[in-house]
């Protein structure tokens, strides 16, 4: 393989890694499968540049739209309970309680933690947006389905603490999530359970 054909694999592989859970060991097999399947390749295109035109962040919960509109779906829909609000880390968290069919209310994506060590600006920022929408939507309660780690357990706290004035009851995932758990990586029959049985802080 030439020299311009290996750094060509290399880019494509820097960028495969960047995504969650996916090594440069294995960014670099999937970059010479690409390379050696050019047809798959170019569909593959043909849908990234679909997903980066269309695909947007919801306005109100940070979830994935394509509604012009810049609403998703959940938000939309009038038949769920609107008074409670399950405010999760990622995006993957909204989809496996989706998925396990045991919540019929609406959603809030933090998009990570807050930490001492890290910027968490945007979190930051995110529990402001909430606060707000608590305020004016008159919610009844806040879910929080987040890991019981140490930033897990400083994100809680911050976000209690915001929340304090407004009335709003406050829940926390509990029974079946163990103890310094990152909730990422709990499973969707699991997260269910945990969710129903949650309690109030």
């Amino acid at each position: 393989m030439q020299k311009v054909e290996i750094e060509e694999i290399d880019r494509v592989a820097i960028q495969l890694s960047k995504i969650p859970g996916i090594g440069l060991k294995s960014a670099k097999r999937y970059a010479i499968w690409l390379g050696e399947h050019t047809h798959e390749t170019k569909e593959l295109i043909s849908y990234l540049e679909r997903l980066a035109q269309n695909i947007k962040s919801c306005k109100k919960c940070f979830n994935l739209t394509s509604y012009k509109d810049g609403i998703c779906g959940i938000c939309k829909d009038l038949s769920r309970d609107s008074s409670t609000i399950c405010v999760v880390q990622s995006l993957e968290n909204l989809v496996e309680i989706e998925q396990s069919g045991v919540y019929n209310g609406i959603y809030f994506i933090l998009g990570g933690l807050i930490s001492p060590l890290y910027n968490t600006d945007e979190v930051l920022n995110r529990v402001e947006y909430l606060k707000k929408r608590v305020k004016e939507e008159k919610m009844g309660e806040v879910i929080l389905v987040i890991s019981s780690t140490t930033e897990g357990e400083l994100t809680i706290h911050y976000i209690k603490e915001q929340l304090k004035d407004t009335g709003v009851k406050i829940s926390k995932v509990a029974s079946g999530v163990p103890i310094g758990a990152d909730i990422n990586y709990i499973d969707k029959r699991t997260l269910a359970e945990a969710l129903r049985s949650r309690v109030y802080i």
